[in-house]
């Protein structure tokens, strides 16, 4: 004879049922967590105030600096210093073997400039993990070079695009131009370039934080033009020293992220007269100083000729001889120039 169940033994089941999802449910959410949720001491006040500042990540926090953060947030520097550490861990930027950086440099992936002999020049391309300048004077076809590397980020690396524009110079049009004659659909490619653009230094600084939050899938970053809001609001010898500060924390977040993201980086540049190059040399240099040069790994002069025709000079790359070659900036993009 079968045995009748009790109503309270047809529940039991129910009940194991109820709290196994409860569990599930749990599980799913505390692997949704940000990493400031997964650290304690770490309230929802402090939590906001740097996730507002553009510290939410790890990316972010295993970069910052003590001062940063407690100058943010208002914790302790012990408890700083532990978050940084806590940070850093999780995304492995400790100390490393000489023969990881061998596995890192495989990583490496060159993105063309749809110029064989801009190419050859760079040893392939522009490199990811590190920061190429483009300095030359205004009109040289600087912005043209960065259109036609966002346009090739998204055609050969499936990967998206952040610009900070810092004198409205990006055209969406010019976008769409190339990317026909690249026969690749324009939708596409502006759907995967994220702008910004930057109406003072400070502006400009925050905005290139906030992208690299905001963009999962980064392939490029550009700032065009790096040095044009620092020139103009920190002019003088007085405000000199404020301003390299400013620009080396700027351009050294730029060189970090690249890295660790493994994505190009691409800043233009401007350039000022030398007087003592009126005979010899180049007479024009790139502006921003020593903190420029030494932050950006590739520095290229770009200098305009006749009708398409354009030089680029590389004059600091710590792999590759200096050079120089000509290329064509057409209505279809950067070319190789046909002589």
């Amino acid at each position: 004879m079968a045995k009748v169940q009790t109503k309270e033994e047809e529940i039991i089941p129910e009940q194991v049922k109820m709290e196994k999802e409860k569990k599930i449910k749990k599980s799913s959410k505390a692997s949704e967590k940000t990493f400031l949720e997964t650290i304690a001491g770490i309230g929802p006040t402090t939590r906001k105030r740097l996730e507002d500042a553009g510290y939410g990540s790890k990316e972010a926090i295993a970069l910052a600096t003590r001062s940063q953060l407690t100058d943010i947030s208002g914790i302790a520097e012990k408890t700083a210093s532990l978050l940084i550490r806590e940070a850093r861990a999780r995304f492995d930027l400790g100390l490393k073997k000489a023969t990881t950086y061998e596995e890192a440099a495989k990583t490496r992936v060159k993105l063309t400039s749809s110029s064989k002999a801009f190419d050859d020049l760079l040893g392939g391309g522009f490199e990811t993990g590190s920061i190429t300048e483009l300095a030359g004077e205004n009109g040289c076809g600087k912005t043209q070079i960065a259109h036609q590397l966002a346009i090739n980020c998204v055609k050969y690396l499936d990967l998206d695009v952040i610009w900070i524009d810092t004198e409205g110079t990006f055209r969406f049009n010019r976008i769409v131009q190339i990317a026909k004659a690249s026969e690749i659909d324009p939708e596409k490619v502006l759907a995967r370039i994220t702008v910004g653009r930057a109406y003072n230094s400070e502006h400009q600084m925050a905005l290139t934080e906030e992208a690299l939050t905001m963009v999962p899938n980064v392939g490029l970053i550009i700032v065009d033009s790096l040095m044009s809001h620092f020139r103009s609001e920190f002019a003088g010898r007085a405000t000199l020293a404020e301003r390299q500060q400013l620009i080396g924390k700027h351009l050294s977040f730029i060189s970090k992220q690249a890295e660790i993201l493994n994505c190009v980086g691409i800043v233009t540049n401007q350039v000022a007269a030398k007087p003592d190059a009126m005979f010899f040399g180049d007479p024009n240099k790139p502006v921003g100083g020593n903190v420029v040069g030494h932050t950006v790994t590739t520095r290229l002069m770009i200098r305009k000729g006749k009708a398409t025709k354009r030089t680029a000079t590389l004059t600091k790359n710590p792999e590759l001889p200096d050079g120089k070659i000509e290329f064509a900036i057409t209505s279809e993009g950067v070319r190789d120039h046909i002589k």
